[in-house]
């Protein structure tokens, strides 16, 4: 075999989880069971079977961490060639979203996610604003990540934890309310204070 010619495609997933009771973007990782970095957190992937597209694959990495994705879409390809100890590969990014309040191992927040092997790291650095890019622009992302009922507390949240800084709230709430398919839809309840605006997707009773 030519050991120039790329053989090995790796599907990484970014798997994300909106725990509205903390507040927080989680992203799900995966404890390798083996070498290379066996022990390590990493972003769960496998290698792409021969014919198999890049979904199929992306669905069996969410499985490490026993997560079934509500969506899931490609974010970019990488292929520095000494990302991965043992031979030249490429990975391709993809983001997936677990159902709100779906368990699932591994978590931690997006704002603090441990140093990872291969080049994960820089993976989630680089696809942390392009999912920050996705919010309320991308419906299927959008809708995922909120689950069909949601406050504007939530999208500031939302917001900050993927950014990484607070959002003008009034150009929030305009951006929210021009989000296709989504409607003001009264108030959440609340223990006190002022209640927060609450938003529905038009179809989330049909």
């Amino acid at each position: 075999m030519n050991p120039d010619i790329l053989t090995v495609v790796s599907v990484d997933v970014l798997l994300l989880r909106y725990d509205r009771p903390t507040g927080r973007v989680l992203l799900h990782l995966d404890r390798r069971a083996l070498d290379p970095y066996a022990g390590r957190l990493a972003l769960p992937g496998v290698a792409a079977r021969t014919g198999e597209r890049l979904a199929s694959a992306a669905d069996r990495a969410c499985r490490k961490v026993e997560g079934t994705p509500r969506a899931l879409g490609q974010l970019r390809t990488f292929d520095e060639p000494s990302r991965d100890p043992r031979g030249a590969s490429l990975s391709i990014a993809m983001w997936a979203v677990l159902a709100p309040d779906e368990p699932a191992s591994g978590a931690v927040p997006i704002a603090g996610v441990p140093p990872l092997p291969f080049d994960h790291d820089i993976i989630v650095a680089t696809c942390r604003p392009m999912l920050a890019a996705l919010l309320w622009r991308d419906v299927t992302f959008t809708r995922a990540l909120t689950g069909d009922v949601f406050t504007s507390s939530d999208a500031v949240v939302l917001a900050r934890e993927l950014t990484g800084r607070d959002p003008h709230r009034a150009n929030l709430n305009r951006e929210v309310g021009a989000v296709p398919g989504l409607v003001a839809d009264g108030t959440a309840p609340t223990a006190g204070g002022r209640p927060p605006k609450q938003w529905r997707w038009t179809d989330a009773d049909a």
